[in-house]
């Protein structure tokens, strides 16, 4: 019999090219990472039993070193925190403030809550990126919460301390999903919402960190999210089996994050980064996260996101390693304190930048009016049809360039000849998949609602 993902697995382990992707990792066994053994993956066994159990004291020591009053430990990535955030913190059906770089987990909340969305657009540049929200609007009349997403996939963040502040004094609860923003510690790196206040802080850490893939973080603070809606939605939304192996390998990431070391590692990677980032300027190589920080915005240094042809810089540094992100004008890497990084120089070297001039010009994106709710949108029926013929239908299925994995249309909204076009622009400058677009013989097709 065929083992395929095995056999994928062990072609791109003996590969031996560098890892510039989640989970972070990359592929390297951690201090104390011995709990990766089958012995070890059991369910619920005696201990468990305890009041407090080895999982609830794991996670007080977490939430601890996080400054929060309490954490929850996920073996479903970050998307388990966001929804269970979501939904307990605002009454169903109610009308959210929404970031509209949302992640599609924020979908499967507004679909169980059968919430009402009010968009919140940030910036688009030519590149085919989404720049960090700084208007939320000082209004929120009519809304129940505020749900944003910070840092943006290329590590970008703008200060919303004010946001939470004046969403808390007229009555909104603030949900924060942070997946890419577990490691930030020092002066280096933004500020976390958690010590800006956010009520619900949802964490990825596989994304950067140490931990195993499917390992994610929720943390509560202050007394405006009842903790039991929490457990709650976690009971309904969570697996009744959850990996100890995953569990033990959150538990692992909370000792490191107690050890002196911790912040200094990062701290090096981000000297190191900035280090690279002055290289690449003198050789000609355009670079988000520096243009980022001379705007006025947060960097994580541990992202680095090329400005230039997507295609063609993915097929250079594909000869050295695996990148995370590609899109039209950009390409992104995601670094961690134990990676090499002069090997992109190397690249990179002689290549013909010219064509990314003008990457960081605005770029109108296309804005969807709502026919209905996403919920009412997931109950209706759907009927696939052709991508040029969808003008005016109302989509069903979320549309998605992924990665990122923010949602571009979304199901309720009317489809337009806007989105039509530029969906046909991504697909023709990238080589990452859209989610929710079927191909047949050249041609995209969409599922809308049969109405």
């Amino acid at each position: 019999m065929d083992t395929p993902i095995m056999d994928m697995l062990q072609t791109y382990a003996q590969a031996s090219g560098e890892r510039w992707h989640m989970p972070g990792h990359k592929g390297r066994t951690p201090v104390r990472g011995d709990f990766l053994c089958w012995e070890f993956d059991v369910t619920e066994i005696g201990p468990m039993d305890k009041n407090p159990n080895p999982v609830q004291v794991s996670e007080r020591l977490m939430a601890a070193v996080s400054g929060a009053d309490r954490t929850w430990y996920s073996v479903a990535g970050a998307t388990l925190p966001v929804m269970a955030a979501i939904l307990a913190a605002n009454r169903f059906e109610s009308t959210l403030r929404v970031d509209r770089t949302l992640h599609r987990s924020v979908l499967g909340a507004l679909t169980v809550g059968g919430y009402q969305a009010e968009w919140i657009y940030p910036q688009f540049v030519r590149a085919g990126l989404m720049l960090p929200l700084r208007e939320f609007g000082a209004d929120f009349s009519g809304n129940s919460g505020l749900v944003l997403t910070r840092p943006t996939y290329d590590g970008l963040a703008a200060s919303i301390q004010s946001v939470i502040d004046e969403a808390h004094r007229q009555g909104l609860t603030v949900v924060v999903d942070e997946a890419h923003g577990s490691h930030w510690s020092g002066e280096w790196y933004p500020e976390s919402a958690l010590s800006m206040g956010a009520d619900l802080v949802a964490h990825g850490v596989h994304k950067t960190e140490a931990s195993l893939t499917q390992t994610g973080l929720l943390h509560l603070q202050g007394h405006r999210i009842d903790p039991s809606e929490v457990d709650r939605w976690w009971r309904i939304l969570g697996t009744s089996s959850p990996s100890y192996l995953l569990l033990a390998s959150l538990d692992r990431l909370q000792w490191e994050r107690h050890q002196p070391h911790y912040r200094d590692r990062w701290q090096r990677l981000a000297e190191r980064a900035e280090s690279l980032w002055n290289t690449m300027t003198a050789m000609g190589i355009p670079v988000l996260q520096p243009w980022a920080k001379a705007e006025g915005l947060s960097v994580d240094p541990a992202r680095l996101t090329l400005l230039g042809p997507g295609k063609e810089l993915a097929e250079r540094l594909a000869r050295y390693g695996e990148l995370e992100k590609v899109t039209p004008g950009s390409a992104t890497l995601f670094l961690s304190p134990d990676q090499e990084l002069s090997l992109i120089i190397e690249a990179l070297r002689g290549m013909d930048f010219r064509s990314a001039e003008g990457a960081l010009e605005p770029l109108e994106f296309p804005r969807l009016n709502s026919a209905m709710t996403v919920r009412e949108a997931a109950s209706r029926n759907g009927r696939r049809v052709g991508l040029a013929e969808s003008r005016g239908l109302v989509i069903k299925e979320a549309v998605t360039p992924y990665p990122p994995g923010i949602p571009v249309a979304l199901p309720g909204e009317q489809m337009t000849e806007a989105m039509i076009d530029w969906l046909k622009w991504w697909a023709a400058t990238t080589t990452a998949p859209i989610q929710g677009l079927t191909w047949q013989n050249g041609r995209a097709a969409i599922e809308v609602v049969d109405e």
